[in-house]
């Protein structure tokens, strides 16, 4: 109540210092004339917000930095420290206290402040800097994000996926296009390979994992494509004279030792298949330069590529011959485990659909013969028109800085006259796109372009590009009437939570989406948040690591309801938490008639494993590997960027994300009916057994309770002691939110997993780096 709220977008201007204390004259003075290398770092309370460059050297550094950072913060203080960068670590040259009573007000605040340098207050030297808080609105966005490295494009198109293949399903009857005719399911890999196959002049590839034994399309149709089977596609195409460029990210755990293969991206395989051919394959690792190289050793070990893009040309379709780009960007990697439908089938087609691609990473002790294969859900996107541009420049970037030796692979296709760079898209349902592209990266692993640095972020003076954090951040504060959330991960606001607030999860996004729930229930506005995750991270959850996600995915929900609880008892509207955020996941529970036509065909799984409780509960989690957030049916994000740390702060994982909406269908104009809306009435119809008119507004108290009342049901199916198939896949998250916000496990069994002895709530290790589960 007492401590000040920050919330808007904090500009601080670090611009000098002078007469600094030399704190380089003892022990690491090695050079005569070494004094300190000084840089600054500021903090919200205990919430580090920024570094400067570190200059060497200098007792009157000037560093004319400017930083613009997103806050939601209850915060007292703003402490900033100026360091000396040792050769390991940092030394503390001094500290200044600045009250946010100073800024709350929106003015800006500048001056030289005095370093304390001792705990009994005495000073030397000063540092000069300005701070100004920007309230939210004050700096009007709307749907494109201004100080991004990428700018927004019109006149693009989208066409939007979920899972690698939606055949016709009648889940979806009942689902209408823009113009109201029936909603025809988009198919990922029929697309992607066709547009491999039909490629003439390039075809570019970045992945986490590409894995060359896999085939695009599979079952009955499969016979009238040919060899779909990737690799094969690549190195055809290639010999055709197609530039054929494969970009993955250098597994550190792949080049040797105890962990061998551990994340299973198939990296050093994949290099060795195309090498004699005329593929250009590359195997890059995140790389950092750091401060006497330290740091790259733990960045490149930790970190990771984790983008998934393809560009292509295909044909312009004017009669001319000429050709254009297309691209794909998601969540989908191009390897294996990833081939699903919205069916989900845990042992069906382990002999067919999945026969040479059988992947399984959740249940212990199961194989290829005895099955269950881990459902796999997914969202990706193809994009049409200028925004390939950009999602080709940044291909090209990082190939430039992770490539330097083989720079003269990219064409030149300014100079080609048979692509026509800047055609618009085909006409699309709804009409066209304004599109941006968003990414998390670090000028370590792209050139960047010096106009635009002034859109980057910095830590140590080396440019970051956030702008996915940014843009989500953006859509939150703008959103109207409802937010619908897939991801493979939840947690952040660390600072916020009530225990283990000192965790490196900072990025604001979960303490937003409260912020925005608590003032719409002061603005007596219905507004609801969907949030869907998968029921534990991928592996064997009783793990250590899984364990310490699930503790701070926890932390996380817990802050957000307890906040909720709050507003909702000093607003006096008498509704519960889970009336206003809602939390799920995903699972598969079949019937006997679903295993029986391969039956004879499964070995029986290991005695005492998860595989063989499985095999008699015939029921899986469905993995959501998805990165998508959908804004009042109006927006939408889709990409490879999770809810985490490592995803959105631009410094760790590189991460890539489209932001779209079509101007002809705004929530200014009432409730959008374009092609967001048709995608996530198909994914939610394949996500709750069938189309229902009650998905259509999902801020409604209707809306809200139908999906409540069809989730508790399938719940109760899921954990029935005998298995029976469902069509419902949707299960709300396995926690109990009390009245007053405060969340517990269930009763047992249910306080774990089903089918594991894995806790709900998780725990903390105490032993892991911190950077690496969050």
């Amino acid at each position: 109540e007492e401590t000040n709220f920050l919330h808007g977008t904090l500009k601080i201007h670090v611009i000098a210092a002078r007469d600094l204390p030399d704190t380089d004259s003892t022990f690491f003075n090695i050079n005569r004339g070494d004094w300190t290398d000084p840089y600054v770092t500021i903090f919200l309370d205990q919430t580090q917000l920024l570094k400067t460059a570190y200059l060497e050297n200098n007792l009157d550094p000037v560093w004319d930095e400017l930083f613009s950072i997103p806050v939601c913060h209850h915060a007292n203080s703003i402490k900033v420290k100026v360091m000396d960068r040792e050769h390991i670590g940092a030394e503390t040259v001094g500290t200044i206290l600045i009250s946010t009573d100073d800024i709350v007000d929106g003015e800006p605040l500048e001056g030289w402040w005095d370093l304390m340098v001792s705990n009994d207050g005495s000073t030397q030297g000063a540092v000069h800097i300005m701070f100004q808080l920007f309230p939210v609105g004050s700096l009007s966005e709307g749907k494109v994000l201004n100080d991004a490295y990428f700018e927004a494009r019109e006149g693009s198109k989208v066409v939007m996926y979920q899972d690698a293949d939606t055949p016709e399903m009648d889940i979806f009857n009942g689902i209408t296009e823009p113009d109201g005719s029936p909603y025809t399911p988009t198919r990922l890999w029929v697309d992607l390979y066709q547009a491999l196959e039909n490629a003439q002049k390039l075809i570019y590839i970045t992945g986490w994992s590409v894995f060359t034994g896999i085939s695009l399309v599979r079952g009955d149709e499969a016979a009238h494509f040919g060899d779909t089977n990737v690799g094969e596609v690549l190195k055809r195409k290639a010999s055709e004279g197609v530039r054929v460029l494969v970009m993955t990210w250098n597994e550190k755990s792949n080049d040797g030792g105890w962990m061998e293969g551990v994340l299973g991206t198939h990296d050093e395989d994949t290099l060795k298949y195309f090498k004699g051919s005329d593929v250009i394959c590359t195997n890059v690792p995140r790389q950092k330069d750091s401060w006497l190289g330290l740091g790259g050793q733990f960045v490149s070990t930790l970190y990771t590529h984790h983008q998934k893009t393809v560009v292509c040309d295909t044909d312009l379709e004017d009669g001319s011959g000429r050709r254009r780009l297309i691209g794909f960007v998601g969540g989908v990697d191009i390897t294996d485990g990833r081939y699903d439908t919205p069916h989900y089938p845990l042992f069906s087609t382990i002999f067919s659909l999945h026969a040479g691609d059988f992947y399984q990473n959740c249940t212990v002790g199961a194989c290829k013969m005895s099955g269950p294969r881990e459902p796999w859900h997914d969202i990706h996107a193809r994009v049409e028109g200028p925004i390939v541009l950009d999602v080709l420049q940044n291909f090209t970037d990082r190939w430039i800085k992770q490539n330097p030796d083989k720079m003269d692979d990219i064409l030149d296709l300014e100079d080609d006259e048979e692509i026509s760079l800047d055609s618009e898209a085909p006409e699309t349902l709804g009409g066209p796109f304004v599109m941006q592209l968003l990414r998390s990266i670090t000028i370590d692993s792209a050139i960047m372009d010096e106009d635009r640095a002034q859109f980057c972020f910095r830590k140590y003076g080396r440019l970051i590009d956030d702008s996915i954090m940014r843009q989500y951040v953006n859509l939150i504060r703008n959103a109207v009437s409802f937010i619908y959330i897939e991801n493979q991960y939840f947690m952040g606001s660390a600072y916020s939570w009530l225990e283990d607030n000192d965790t490196l999860s900072t990025h604001v996004i979960p303490r937003e989406i409260t912020q925005k729930i608590i003032n719409k229930i002061e603005a007596r506005e219905s507004f609801h948040v969907y949030i869907c995750i998968p029921m534990y991270p991928e592996g064997d959850p009783a793990t250590v690591p899984s364990q310490e996600i699930l503790r701070w995915q926890f932390r996380t929900m817990e802050s957000m309801h307890k906040r909720i609880a709050i507003a909702i008892e000093k607003a006096g509207c008498g509704t519960h938490p889970s009336d206003h955020l809602s939390f799920y996941c995903l699972g598969k529970r079949e019937g006997l008639e679903d295993i029986e036509p391969v039956l004879e065909n499964l070995i029986d799984p290991a005695p005492g494993t998860g595989a063989e409780l499985v095999r008699e509960s015939l029921r899986h989690p469905i993995y959501v590997h998805s990165k998508l957030m959908i804004v009042d049916d109006d927006y939408i994000i889709i990409g490879s960027a999770n809810i985490n740390q490592r995803s959105l702060a631009g410094e760790r994982d590189s991460e890539i994300c489209i932001g779209a909406f079509q101007p002809n269908h705004s929530i200014t104009d009432g409730p959008p009916r374009g092609s967001i809306h048709t995608f996530r009435m198909a994914l939610w119809s394949a996500h709750l057994g069938g189309y229902n008119p009650e998905f259509e507004n999902p801020n409604s108290a209707e809306c809200l309770g139908f999906v409540k009342s069809v989730t508790e049901d399938f719940w109760q199916l899921y954990t029935a002691d005998e298995p029976t198939h469902s069509d419902v896949h949707l299960l709300p998250y396995p926690l109990y939110v009390s009245e007053t916000g405060d969340l517990s496990p269930k009763e047992a069994p249910w306080d774990c997993f089903p089918d594991t002895i894995a806790p709900v709530v998780g725990a903390k290790s105490g032993m892991l780096p911190g950077k690496l589960t969050t």
